[in-house]
C-alpha cells in the first residue's frame, strides 16, 4: 500500500512538473498534458525505433529516435524555464514533431505499411493542446497535405504503395476524428468559458455590496490590508473616511425604502465620480462608507472629506421629480506606521460620532477637529 502511494505520489510530481501558480488553469493543464504525451511519446518511439534498428530499417529507427528525443525535449523546456513562451514553445515542437513524424510514416509506409495508423493521434493533440481555432487549422492544414502526398499523380511522393481504396477510407475516417475532436474541443472550450465567467460573476458578488455595486466590507478590508503592506515598505501612510448620511431614516420614513436605496445608489456613483483612481470605496454597512485612500495624509483627506461633504450637501438627489436634500457626517483618521488599520477604522468611527454629536454635516479629523 506504501509502495503505491508512493509510486502515486511521484507520477503525480512528473504530471505538474512546469505548472505554476503564474499561470491560469488552462495553461497548467496544457502542462500536465504535454509531460504526459512527452512521456508516453518518447517511450513509445524509442522502443519502435530500437525494434527498428533490430530490423535493420535504420531509416526508421533514427526517424523515431530523433522524435523521442523531441517529445523528451517538450518536457524539459517547459519544466526547467517555467515560463508562458517556454510552455507555447514546447506545444509548438510536440505538435509539429508529431505532425512531421505521422506524415514521414504515411510516405514510407514505416512497419508493413501500418505508418498510416498513426495519422489518429494527430487531432486530438492538436487540438487539446493548440486550442479549438489554431489546432482546427493546423489539422486542416496537414490534413490538406496529407491528401496531396497520398493522390499525387503515380504515387510520385511515396516511398510505399496503397489502394485507392485504403487511401480514401483512411481520409474519410481521418476526417471524422477530426470532427469529432474538433466538436469536443469546442463543447470543451464553451463549458470552461462559462464555469469561468460564473466563477468571475460569483468572485465579484462575493466582494460587491448587490445594491450599491460598491466593494463591500470583506473587499476593503482585503484592500486596506494589502495597502498597510504597501505603506510599511515605503515608511508612507494613508488615510480612511468613514461617512454617515444624515437622518437616513428620515428619509425612509418620508419617502420609502425603495427611495432610500436610490439616494445610496445615488451617492455612490457620486463617491467614485469623487475620488481618484487609486482611492475606494466601500459600503461600510447599512447608510455608512469607507473610503482608503493610498498615500494621502490627514489634512489632505480631511481637505477632500470636506469637498466631499460639500458637494452632496449642495446637490440633492431627485427621485420622483422631487428633491432629496442629503447631508454626511465624515470621520477622518490616518494610518501610518505607529497606528494599525484597526486602530484608525476605530478612530474615523470615533470622529464620526463626535460629527453627529457636534450637529451632523461636517466633517471631523485628528488634526483639524471640526468644521
Amino acid at each position: 500500500m506504501k509502495s503505491f502511494s508512493r509510486l502515486k505520489s511521484a507520477a503525480q510530481r512528473y504530471a505538474r512538473a512546469g505548472c505554476s501558480k503564474s499561470f491560469d488553469a488552462e495553461t497548467n493543464r496544457r502542462v500536465i498534458v504535454v509531460n504526459l504525451f512527452a512521456f508516453v511519446g518518447s517511450s513509445l518511439t524509442l522502443v519502435l525505433g530500437v525494434r527498428a534498428a533490430f530490423a535493420q530499417d535504420w531509416l526508421l529507427g533514427l526517424s523515431l529516435a530523433v522524435a523521442s528525443l523531441l517529445f523528451f525535449t517538450t518536457r524539459w523546456l517547459q519544466v526547467v524555464k517555467q515560463t508562458l513562451f517556454a510552455q507555447h514553445a514546447a506545444v509548438v515542437i510536440l505538435v509539429m514533431c508529431l505532425m512531421v513524424l505521422t506524415l514521414f510514416l504515411v510516405i514510407t509506409g514505416g512497419n508493413s505499411n501500418t505508418g498510416p495508423l498513426w495519422l489518429y493521434l494527430v487531432p486530438p493533440v492538436s487540438l487539446f493542446l493548440g486550442g479549438f481555432k489554431r489546432g482546427l487549422t493546423l489539422v486542416v492544414l496537414f490534413t490538406a497535405l496529407v491528401s496531396v502526398v497520398l493522390f499525387y499523380p503515380n504515387d510520385g511522393l511515396l516511398l510505399t504503395h496503397y489502394s485507392v481504396e485504403f487511401k480514401t477510407r483512411l481520409l474519410y475516417s481521418f476526417a471524422t476524428i477530426v470532427f469529432l475532436s474538433g466538436l469536443y474541443e469546442y463543447s470543451r472550450e464553451q463549458s470552461y468559458a462559462y464555469v469561468d465567467k460564473m466563477r468571475d460573476e460569483f468572485e465579484h458578488q462575493a466582494l460587491h455590496d448587490q445594491m450599491t455595486k460598491l466593494p463591500n466590507r470583506r473587499h476593503i478590508n482585503e484592500q486596506l490590508k494589502h495597502e498597510y503592506q504597501r505603506m510599511a515598505r515605503s515608511n508612507g501612510c494613508f488615510s480612511v473616511l468613514l461617512a454617515d448620511v444624515d437622518h437616513f431614516k428620515s428619509i425612509n420614513d418620508q419617502y420609502g425604502h425603495d427611495c432610500g436605496d436610490e439616494v445610496l445608489k445615488t451617492l455612490a456613483k457620486r463617491f467614485q465620480n469623487a475620488i481618484r483612481k487609486q482611492d475606494m470605496v466601500a459600503r461600510w454597512g447599512g447608510e455608512e462608507f469607507l473610503f482608503m485612500l493610498p498615500d494621502t495624509g490627514l489634512e489632505n483627506a480631511h481637505e477632500l472629506a470636506e469637498k466631499i461633504r460639500l458637494s452632496i450637501h449642495e446637490s440633492p438627489v431627485w427621485q420622483n421629480q422631487h428633491p432629496i436634500k442629503v447631508a454626511l457626517s465624515i470621520g477622518v483618521a490616518e494610518v501610518n506606521k505607529d497606528t494599525s488599520i484597526d486602530q484608525a477604522v476605530n478612530l474615523a468611527d470615533k470622529h464620526l460620532y463626535m460629527a453627529k454629536h457636534e450637529g451632523r454635516n461636517r466633517v471631523v479629523s485628528k488634526a483639524s477637529g471640526s468644521s
